[in-house]
């Protein structure tokens, strides 16, 4: 089975809600695992290896997957073209200094390193900066893929409307745009850990399984139930109380460092502001 959609990130930009959205509508067919890594990690596997994550489904229309590894990597644009020219990208970004805040985040719930500042981490894990640098990395897609095969969102726009970004997600994928998600609101990938690693592990397990089944609405549902959802907020501890907000003087040099890949960004998409501008940001430049 081939792909015709490919997310591309960035990280930290709710593509763990797009790969869900993506997952419940019964036209689309999903990757197993979410991020197959192909054009960053694993091109040496080949076209097959590939397609082996793609399960044969008569209901899929297309079939989609996502790996925010694909955004950052200056060898995936390429690739993905000499794979299938008429491939649809699809990516989702964020206000560049939270996402960094949020990547700090995740490092510490995957146990990278150990729960400290941001501040102390930032010059330890470039990547932080470095993934931020929407208009540079956007760019070599653009540069490899017809605009028009390029859909861009962001995690604001989701937020503020759950509907409408699956809408354009569907209409953009080529399925029914109407189709009525039991998962619009959903918080995917937030920033916690587990306070019991084994419960939690166990009941992702059990809901990959039921997603291969195409059991995502039945999931959403039981997710919601006050026993489970009791269960797993229970088990959460939220990482932002375990660490200090980010420096308003860190936060002031990071819009600064930011802003020229920004104004790229502008340039790129055609728009006077993006969604995470502050007001009259731009037209006090």
């Amino acid at each position: 089975m081939r792909p015709g959609i490919i997310g591309i990130g960035a990280q930290k930009c709710a593509s763990s809600w797009l790969h869900a959205i993506a997952g419940s509508h019964p036209e689309i067919g999903i990757s197993d695992p979410k991020e197959v890594d192909f054009f960053s990690y694993y091109f040496d596997r080949g076209y097959r290896w590939y397609e082996s994550h793609f399960a044969p489904d008569p209901r899929a229309k297309v079939h989609f997957e996502s790996s925010p590894s694909y955004f950052y990597d200056p060898r995936s644009p390429a690739r993905a073209h000499a794979y299938d020219r008429d491939l649809r990208i699809l990516a989702l970004l964020r206000d560049p200094v939270k996402r960094a805040f949020s990547n700090h985040m995740h490092e510490i719930i995957q146990g990278h390193i150990p729960p400290c500042p941001f501040e102390d981490a930032l010059d330890n894990n470039p990547t932080y900066i470095d993934q931020g640098r929407y208009g540079t990395h956007l760019q070599r897609w653009f540069d490899a893929f017809p605009r028009t095969q390029i859909l861009i969102l962001s995690a604001e726009e989701v937020a503020a409307d759950a509907g409408l970004a699956a809408r354009q997600v569907f209409a953009f994928c080529g399925v029914d745009p109407d189709f009525d998600s039991p998962i619009l609101h959903e918080r995917r990938n937030e920033s916690d850990r587990a306070r019991l690693p084994m419960l939690r592990s166990t009941l992702r397990a059990g809901g990959d399984w039921m997603r291969r089944q195409g059991l995502e609405p039945v999931l959403a549902r039981i997710k919601q139930s006050g026993p489970v959802a009791g269960v797993l907020s229970a088990n959460r501890v939220q990482i932002r109380d375990e660490i200090p907000p980010m420096r308003p003087e860190t936060k002031a040099h990071l819009r600064a460092v930011f802003e020229p890949e920004m104004e790229h960004l502008r340039d790129l998409l055609g728009r006077d502001h993006l969604p995470w501008d502050a007001p009259g940001l731009v037209a006090a430049q």
